[in-house]
């Protein structure tokens, strides 16, 4: 599951439902501009209108579905738009934080953040989509955790989930599998920097790794 925020952890009927029909959009299996209908999902699950209509206005929240009265639920695209936006709100967001709370990076944390390196980063094209951004979301929301900000964090969770979809339904099938390997080598490289203290060379790296990880190959 690609960056589930928290809050859907409690396996209620609406977290399932919520789950299941975030995964089709992510897998391209309901496609933008779809129709998705509380009857068919109630006739397929065999369940009450309430959890399902749960599910789908949460995903409506977040403008993953946009809903159309006495119609249905429309699967929203995603504009080049918005995806630069979100980028350069990242950037603020991951940069500035990093550059502002330098002095909480410890051996510690360093080493909680070699932990969710890609052990296996020289083989990107043995890595499905969906796992390959799960992995660049745990470690950009660990890093992003240790300064204790839980509003923002959340904030971050959100605007990584969308660009998520968007990776997996669009971008992948442009990228360059070079350019699939050099999220996990920001990662390395950010990691070196932390344990050598260049606090100016970190927080360009971490910026190369948020704005080029969606630059379409050539």
């Amino acid at each position: 599951m690609v960056a589930t925020r928290e809050k859907y952890s409690n396996n209620t009927l609406k977290d399932t439902y919520y789950d299941i029909i975030l995964q089709r959009v992510i897998r391209d299996e309901y496609k933008s501009g779809d129709i998705i209908t509380e009857k068919s999902l109630v006739d397929e699950f065999n369940v009450s209108k309430s959890p399902i209509r749960e599910a789908l206005i949460s995903l409506c929240n977040e403008r993953l579905l946009k809903s159309i009265p006495r119609f249905g639920y429309e699967v929203m695209s995603i504009s080049e738009q918005t995806v630069s936006e979100m980028l350069d709100y990242r950037v603020v967001l991951e940069c500035g934080y990093l550059e502002r709370n330098w002095d909480a990076i410890t051996g510690k944390r360093i080493a909680r953040l070699e932990e969710l390196l890609y052990k296996d980063y020289r083989k990107p094209e043995q890595r499905e989509a969906l796992e390959h951004w799960g992995k660049n979301c745990n470690f950009h929301l660990a890093l992003f955790s240790f300064w204790g900000n839980a509003f923002s964090y959340e904030r971050l969770a959100d605007v990584m989930r969308t660009l998520g979809i968007v990776y997996v339904r669009s971008y992948w099938k442009t990228l360059h599998l070079t350019r699939v390997s050099s999220g996990a080598n920001y990662h390395k490289q950010l990691i070196n920097y932390f344990t050598d203290g260049d606090k100016k060379a970190a927080v360009e790296c971490l910026k190369e790794d948020i704005t080029e990880f969606f630059t379409p190959g050539t």
